[in-house]
C-alpha cells in the first residue's frame, strides 16, 4: 500500500491548500451538473461523495503527519478525523455497488451506509467530546450550556426538516441508524462549538465553521435519505449532501491555511457571546413558521419540545450569569473601595510630605507639582504647572554643569544634587531622584523627587570644618594638613616648613589663667593668618605650636618669611585688666624638595629648639643661626 503523500513544507503548503480547495470546488461544480441534469443522480452523487470523503481522509492524515501543529493530541485528533473520512468513503462505495451489479447481500445498502456513517461520525466526535478545556469551574459550565443551546437548536432543525413531508423510516433498524447518525452529528456540532467557545480547540475557528456546516448539512441529508412516503426533491437532497461532502473535504485545507503555530487559537469574542442567542432566535422563527404552515403536527410538537428544552437551558444559563454578575459586582465594589482608600492615602502622603514631586513631559514642561513646592521653591503648584522645568529650577549640578534636565531623559532612574537659586536669591541644595516613566501611559513623563538637603549640607560643612580646623583659633589642624599633602604625605616641589613655638606660654597660663592664654593663642593665629599668603597654609598642631607650610619656597625666602613672622608675632599682645601680655616665639625652618612632610616637620622642630637655645629667634635646619 502506498504511503500518503506528505504536504509540501513552508510557503508551498499554502499554495498546495489553495490548489486542493480550487480542485474540490471545480469537481463539486461538475458533479452537481451531473446530479442536477444527469439520468442517474444517485450513483453520480455517491461517486462524487466517495472522492470527496477520500480527499478529506487524505487531507486529515496529512495534517496528522505533516501539519504545522506539533502537539501530539492535535495530531491524534486529525488521525481520528482521517479514520472518520475513511468510514464515510466506505459508506459511499457501498451505495455505488448496487448500481454496478455487485451487491451480494439481502440487506439494503442504505442501512450499511448509515452504520458506517455512524462509525465515522463517532470517530470524529469522541476525541472532541473528551478534549480537555482550557477553562474551569463556572466558566466551563457556561460554555457547556451555550454549546447545548446550539446543539438543541440544530436538533430541532434536523427534526423539522426530516419530518417536513411526512416521510417515515423503512423499518425499526433504519429508524435506529437514522437517529444514531443524526444524534452523533448533533453531538459533533456540540463538541465543536464547546471547544471553540472555550478556546481549547485543536483547530481554528474557520476550520470549525467549515466542519460544522458540513456536518449539519450531512445530518439533514442522512435524516431524510432512504425514507418511504413523500420526500423532498431528490436532486435537491443529493445536491445538499454533495455540498456537505465538499465542505468536509475542504476542512483539512482550511486548517492548513488558517493555523498559525506562534499564535494560540482564541475564541472569537463576538461569536462566543451571540451564537447561543442566534440559535434560540432561529429555533423560535422555525416554531412560528411550523405553526403557520402545518399547525400542530408531529414535526411541530418536536419543535415545541425542543424549544422547551432550549428555554430551560437558557434559563439556567441566565441564572448562572446573574449570580456571577452579582459576585463580580460585589468584588468590583470591594476593589473600588480598596483603590479609593489607596488613592486617598497616596494623595495624603504626596500632599503632606516635605519632598517635592514633579512630573515633566517630553518637552520639559511641568505637568504636575506637589503642594510642597511652595515650601521648598517658594512657588505655588498652580504657578509651576505648565511652565518649563528649567525656569522653575535655575540650578547647577554637583559637577558645576547647568544642564541638569537633559540627562534625565536617558536612564530609567538617576540621582543627583542640585544647587538652586530661588527668586529671592536664596541658595538651596536639593537632592534629585528621577524615574523615567515616559512610556507609562498612566504617567507619561519623568517623575522628579526633590528633597531639601540644605541643612544637611550646612551640618556636613560644619562637621568637616570641625574635623579639619582647630576649634580655638580656626586654623587648619593636622588632618587638613595631611589631606592637602596627599596620600603619601609628601610635599611636592621645593617647600619649607616653619615651626613656631611660643616662649613662656606656660607662665602666661599660670600667671593670668587659661582664658588669657587662649586669647593670646587666638591673637597669634589671627596675626599669622594675616601675614601668610592665601596659597600657603597655617595650622595649629596643638598647645602653643603653630606650623606654616610655604609652597615653592627657597631657604632664603623661608628665612625672610620667618623673620617677618617673628617680628609680627612679637608685636602681638592681649590685655588682662591693666596688664598687657606680649607674645614671644621661636621659629625653626626646614626646606626640602619632594621631602616627606613628617621629615621636614622633624627637622623644623630641631631647628626651633636650636633657636630657643641660641636665643636667635629663627634657626634654619642645617644652616647658621639667624639673629633678629
Amino acid at each position: 500500500m502506498s504511503s500518503t503523500p506528505a504536504a509540501p513544507a513552508g510557503r508551498d503548503r499554502r499554495w498546495y491548500a489553495w490548489a486542493v480547495i480550487l480542485g474540490i470546488a471545480v469537481f463539486t461544480a461538475a458533479a452537481g451538473m451531473f446530479i442536477g441534469f444527469g439520468p442517474r443522480p444517485r450513483p453520480a452523487m455517491y461517486g462524487a461523495l466517495c472522492v470527496l470523503y477520500g480527499v478529506n481522509a487524505v487531507g486529515s492524515l496529512q495534517q496528522a503527519r505533516h501539519g504545522a501543529a506539533t502537539d501530539p493530541r492535535t495530531r491524534a485528533f486529525w488521525r481520528w478525523a482521517a479514520v472518520g473520512g475513511a468510514f464515510l468513503t466506505a459508506g459511499s462505495i457501498v451505495q455505488m455497488l448496487p448500481g454496478l451489479g455487485a451487491w451480494p447481500v439481502a440487506t439494503t445498502p442504505m442501512l450499511i451506509t448509515k452504520a458506517l456513517a455512524v462509525a465515522g461520525f463517532a470517530a470524529v466526535t469522541w476525541p472532541m467530546l473528551t478534549w480537555p478545556l482550557n477553562v474551569a469551574g463556572r466558566q466551563r459550565l457556561r460554555i457547556g450550556l451555550d454549546a447545548a443551546t446550539v446543539m438543541c437548536s440544530v436538533a430541532v432543525f434536523t427534526w423539522a426538516l426530516a419530518h417536513s413531508t411526512g416521510a417515515r423510516p423503512v423499518d425499526e433498524v433504519d429508524l435506529l441508524l437514522t437517529l444514531l447518525a443524526s444524534g452523533v452529528l448533533v453531538a459533533a456540532a456540540y463538541a465543536m462549538v464547546r471547544l471553540i467557545l472555550s478556546g481549547s480547540a485543536p483547530f481554528t475557528p474557520a476550520t470549525a465553521a467549515t466542519g460544522t456546516s458540513a456536518l449539519l448539512l450531512l445530518s439533514i441529508g442522512i435524516a431524510t435519505d432512504g425514507l418511504t412516503g413523500p420526500q423532498p426533491d431528490t436532486r435537491l437532497l443529493f445536491t445538499l449532501k454533495l455540498v456537505s461532502g465538499a465542505l468536509l473535504a475542504m476542512t483539512p485545507q482550511v486548517e492548513r491555511l488558517t493555523y498559525t503555530a506562534s499564535r494560540p487559537v482564541a475564541p472569537p469574542r463576538r461569536i462566543s457571546g451571540t451564537l447561543p442567542y442566534l440559535a434560540v432566535a432561529a429555533a423560535q422563527a422555525l416554531l412560528i413558521l411550523q405553526l403557520w404552515r402545518d399547525g400542530l403536527t408531529t414535526a411541530t410538537w418536536g419543535v415545541v419540545t425542543g424549544m422547551a428544552l432550549i428555554t430551560a437551558i437558557v434559563t439556567v444559563r441566565q441564572k448562572i450569569t446573574a449570580t456571577d454578575n452579582d459576585r463580580l459586582i460585589a468584588e468590583l465594589d470591594a476593589t473600588m473601595t480598596t483603590l479609593s482608600a489607596h488613592e486617598r492615602r497616596f494623595r495624603s502622603l504626596v500632599q503632606n510630605t516635605s519632598d517635592v514631586t514633579l512630573v515633566v513631559d517630553r518637552t520639559g514642561g511641568i505637568t504636575y507639582a506637589s503642594p510642597s513646592v511652595r515650601t521648598v521653591l517658594g512657588i505655588s503648584p498652580q504657578e509651576a504647572e505648565g511652565r518649563p522645568a528649567r525656569d522653575i529650577l535655575a540650578a547647577q549640578q554637583s559637577d558645576g554643569s547647568r544642564e541638569w534636565l537633559a540627562p534625565l531623559y536617558g536612564p530609567p532612574a538617576q540621582r543627583d544634587e542640585l544647587l538652586v537659586q530661588l527668586h529671592d536669591g536664596t541658595l538651596k541644595h536639593l537632592e534629585l531622584i528621577s524615574t523615567n516613566l515616559l512610556e507609562d501611559p498612566s504617567v507619561g513623563g519623568i517623575v522628579i523627587n526633590l528633597r531639601d538637603v540644605s541643612e544637611a549640607k550646612d551640618l556636613q560643612r560644619r562637621l568637616r570644618h570641625q574635623a579639619t580646623h582647630d576649634s580655638l583659633t580656626g586654623l587648619a589642624n593636622r588632618t587638613l594638613l595631611d589631606e592637602q599633602l596627599g596620600d603619601d604625605g609628601r610635599a611636592r616641589g621645593s617647600n619649607a616648613v616653619l615651626l613656631l613655638d611660643l616662649d613662656g606660654f606656660k607662665e602666661v597660663n599660670d600667671r593670668f589663667g587659661h582664658h588669657v592664654g587662649d586669647q593670646l593663642l587666638m591673637a597669634v593665629a589671627q596675626r599669622l593668618r594675616q601675614m601668610v599668603r592665601h596659597d600657603n597654609l597655617v595650622a595649629r598642631l596643638g598647645g602653643d605650636e603653630f606650623v606654616v607650610l610655604l609652597r615653592d619656597s627657597t631657604a632664603d625666602a623661608a628665612v625672610r618669611t620667618a623673620d617677618r613672622l617673628l617680628e609680627g608675632v612679637g608685636h602681638t599682645a592681649c590685655l588682662d585688666g591693666d596688664d598687657t601680655v606680649h607674645a614671644k616665639t621661636s621659629i625653626g625652618v626646614a626646606v626640602g624638595t619632594d621631602t616627606a612632610f613628617d621629615t621636614l616637620l622633624r627637622q623644623a622642630d630641631e631647628a626651633m629648639y636650636q633657636a630657643k637655645r641660641s636665643g636667635s629667634g629663627v634657626s634654619l635646619y642645617g644652616g647658621a643661626d639667624d639673629g633678629p
